[in-house]
């Protein structure tokens, strides 16, 4: 098989990966996350469109398919690794500021930190244009490594273990960060890639790389977008329409041996809070019952979304006796911010499902109205 032929499929390959690329940049608006955040997306994926660019001709060239000497080899060659550390250096810029919402002073380091590194390893890699440190081209036109080729491999994977390590110290420390899931973002740009090196040394001359980082993109673009359309953005927890779906699965597989029970949880008197205290003390009122529940729901294996205003859900499929456990939830996270949030109360109601015949609404329905009786009662308590 002559070289030409090995090309060919190598440039289409590459060609779709572009294709593909350009759909996502496209897409990738503020829709599904900050202007910053999605700036930065959108470089890195220009970035890869350049090194899949300078990638292809590349291969054109070495595979004698387009007009090729040693100078075009140099430049497609540098620009290719350039394009590569600036596409790890959007990537880490962008996971920074998608997992740590506030612009603070550690953020800034952890920027400035991968600059610094991206811009050695650009040095190197154009330098290496001119001294053959990290790359050459031989004798008979073709593109090769040295030993210290290494050192850039080791640059770019420094900055992606330390975005992955960033993002799992932040998923212990960082109260803040609402979607838990984005923790798994650098994941993606170390673990496809990295098999992806792998293959590509076992199997020469094959698109391995580009496809790998190219599923990275993907699978990160894809769970942002999902966990944009199904977060509620004050509280983190799931919306109302992740919760109706997931409402409708339950009750397929809901029967009197495996009963569910659906909870419908009201803050009392979130109207006097707003009022009295302003909608910024509500916000952070309605984010620590968010918390709450969560917190019950993850104890129990549930799930827990908001369903609008001050109404919450909670879907345990456990028997579980409530019964004050998430006042006192409320209660203990509340005392550490007393100073900023006012005494805050609940009611629910819960309805319980033992038969895939049962439809949603008529499920929430009962829930509510058991909730209106225990608002009944409080208010009566009150008075």
């Amino acid at each position: 098989m002559d070289r030409a032929s090995i090309y060919i499929p190598y440039v289409i390959t590459e060609v779709f990966c572009i294709l593909f690329s350009v759909g996502i940049i496209i897409k990738a608006n503020k829709n599904v996350g900050t202007d910053t955040q999605m700036r930065h997306f959108r470089g890195m994926a220009l970035y890869y469109i350049l090194y899949l660019l300078c990638d292809g001709i590349w291969a054109l060239g070495e595979g004698g398919l387009i007009p090729f000497n040693v100078t075009g080899n140099i430049i497609t060659s540098t620009m290719g690794l350039v394009a590569v550390s600036l596409l790890i250096l959007g990537w880490c810029v962008f996971v920074i500021y998608r997992i740590g919402q506030e612009n603070t002073e550690k953020m800034k380091m952890l920027i400035r930190i991968h600059y610094i590194v991206a811009a050695v390893d650009i040095m190197i890699i154009v330098s290496s244009a001119f001294t053959n440190f990290i790359f050459y081209i031989d004798e008979n036109g073709f593109y090769k490594t040295t030993d210290w080729y290494t050192l850039h491999l080791a640059l770019v994977f420094l900055q992606l273990f330390g975005s992955g390590v960033h993002s799992y110290v932040q998923s212990f420390s960082d109260k803040e960060v609402k979607i838990k899931k984005e923790y798994r973002l650098p994941l993606f740009f170390i673990i496809f890639p990295a098999i992806a090196a792998v293959l590509e040394g076992m199997i020469p001359l094959t698109p391995i790389v580009p496809l790998g980082t190219f599923l990275a993109i993907l699978f990160s673009f894809l769970e942002i977008q999902n966990s944009e359309i199904y977060t509620d953005a004050l509280t983190g927890l799931n919306n109302r329409r992740r919760m109706e779906i997931f409402l409708q699965d339950a009750i397929h597989t809901a029967t009197e041996e495996k009963p569910f029970s659906l909870y419908m949880i009201d803050v009392n008197d979130f109207k006097q809070v707003n009022d009295k205290f302003g909608h910024l003390v509500g916000d952070r009122a309605l984010q620590l019952v968010a918390d709450a529940i969560r917190n019950v729901s993850d104890k129990n294996r549930g799930f827990c979304a908001r369903y609008g205003g001050d109404e919450f859900v909670l879907i345990l499929r456990e028997k579980t006796d409530l019964q004050n456990v998430l006042q006192e939830e409320v209660d203990s996270l509340r005392e550490r911010c007393a100073d900023l949030i006012p005494q805050i109360s609940i009611c629910y109601g819960c309805a319980i499902c033992t038969s895939g015949g049962m439809t949603a609404a008529g499920l929430i329905a009962l829930a509510d109205e058991k909730l209106y009786i225990q608002k009944e009662i409080y208010h009566r308590n009150r008075g």
